[in-house]
């Protein structure tokens, strides 16, 4: 996995992983309390490819309303992509 955005009340997240054969893609996942906390996939995202970082987090921000309505995981992207493009 390369970035994990957790949501503010903790009970969501969106994992950024990269493709063995090349590519990326994101998961959307939950916990779910009563299997102590287990992350359960909730959007069967998983399956699409992107060809850049960039372009998984924009499918991910289009597809997950709270990455772009919390404002903690609007920054936590934005400050991972400049990141990534700088390195």
């Amino acid at each position: 996995m390369l970035e994990s955005v957790t949501s503010a009340d903790r009970l969501l997240c969106v994992d950024f992983f990269e493709r063995p054969g090349g590519g990326y893609g994101f998961e959307h996942l939950r916990a779910d309390p009563e299997d102590q906390g287990r992350w359960t996939p909730v959007g069967n995202l998983a399956g699409t490819s992107y060809t850049s970082l960039a372009e998984a987090a924009d499918a991910a921000q289009a597809a997950v309303g709270w990455l772009t309505s919390e404002a903690a995981a609007v920054r936590q992207i934005e400050t991972w992509l400049a990141d990534v493009r700088s390195s």
